[in-house]
């Protein structure tokens, strides 16, 4: 009798881990492209590029059912430079999202490492108005102009459920880790702590949002950081138009996620953008142009910046894509002097394919 309930319960368990295994998925991205980039008193570099379309990466996802509409579920995803193989994002494990998350019908928390509200990375944030993703070289896309937040360690989120279609995200971070190695002293006035919250909303083909972000810098010993962004896209059948605008009081960064090395105060901006989109031959054209003025606060320098860019998109399959784009940026007045001049004016122009799985 033992001898027969043995394989039986063998059985069992394989079968047990089986279905418990088949709770965590395997995904990614691999994007790679050939570009020509041109930046102002440098040679033009032709390369090979990845990332471009969507950052390349991998990851682990999965949930456990507790019942009664609650699970507990994780997010592990690293991102990686397809083009030589070697680790992205500054060494960590899992550099682009280490998450541990609690659902239910009340919502969601979520607790580790994301992207801010307005980084347009990763499963909390809720930028709006670009058509064409952060991921595309900054002398053309919504960067170019805005900025955005990074991703964040220490992270606290919550999500409420749907209203009618309408979402609010509240985030937290009790030490950034964006300004010093580590922030290993753990003491709350020593961290940069971060604070956003914002609404998001999507119907049918109208998506919308709002947010407000804070970093106190503490760190650093800076004024607070002040960022309010608005953004949306609404589609007409084969079009779609974008359109945002944002606030930044007392950034410690410039757009494309420049230090902006303009003392306590840092510069305070006016930021927009706006773009088109038509569906033609199964694929989608979209065009963005992009435009950001303002000052140094503690110098009270001027500076503007423009931007136009373009790309073709289209998907061979459900899991790959093809994409051609290009791109140009000019700054004036103090983004055109010293070392900010050859960043913020440049050209590119890339062809490339992503695959996701």
């Amino acid at each position: 009798m033992i001898k027969k309930l043995l394989p039986a319960a063998l059985l069992a368990a394989l079968s047990f881990n089986a279905m418990a295994a088949s709770n965590v998925t395997l995904y990614g991205v691999i994007d790679e492209a050939v570009t020509v980039t041109k930046h102002k008193g440098e040679s033009a570099v032709v390369k090979l590029d990845n990332g471009i379309y969507a950052g390349s990466r991998f990851g682990l996802r999965g949930v456990e059912d507790l019942g009664n509409g609650n699970s507990v579920g994780f997010i592990l995803e690293q991102g990686f430079n397809a083009d030589d193989g070697s680790e992205a994002y500054g060494g960590k494990a899992f550099s682009r999202e280490a998450l541990l998350q609690v659902k239910g019908n009340w919502g969601e928390f979520a607790f580790g490492r994301a992207g801010g509200l307005s980084s347009d990375c990763g499963t909390y944030t809720i930028l709006h108005g670009g058509a064409l993703w952060t991921s595309y070289y900054t002398d053309g896309n919504m960067a170019s102009a805005f900025i955005n937040t990074d991703r964040m360690d220490n992270l606290v989120i919550y999500k409420s459920p749907s209203f009618s279609g309408a979402t609010i995200t509240a985030m937290y971070s009790n030490g950034t880790g964006l300004n010093t190695t580590g922030e290993d002293d753990k003491k709350w006035s020593k961290n940069s702590h971060y604070y956003g919250i914002g609404l998001d909303y999507a119907h049918n083909d109208t998506v919308f949002s709002a947010m407000w972000e804070m970093l106190d810098n503490k760190d650093i010993a800076a004024k607070s950081t002040q960022l309010f962004t608005l953004g949306g896209q609404q589609g007409f059948g084969n079009w779609t138009v974008w359109a945002a605008y944002q606030y930044a009081h007392n950034s410690q960064m410039l757009p494309g996620w420049n230090y902006a090395n303009q003392g306590t105060k840092g510069v305070s901006q006016h930021a927009v953008t706006a773009a088109i989109g038509y569906k033609i031959a199964s694929g989608e054209w979209k065009l963005e142009g992009n435009y950001a003025h303002g000052k140094s606060n503690s110098t009270n320098e001027k500076y503007n910046i423009w931007s136009a860019g373009t790309a073709y998109e289209y998907p061979l399959s459900n899991r790959t894509l093809v994409y051609l784009y290009g791109g140009y940026g000019k700054a004036n007045k103090l983004l055109n002097t010293g070392s900010y001049h050859s960043t913020f004016n440049s050209w590119t122009l890339c062809s490339g394919i992503s695959h996701s799985f």
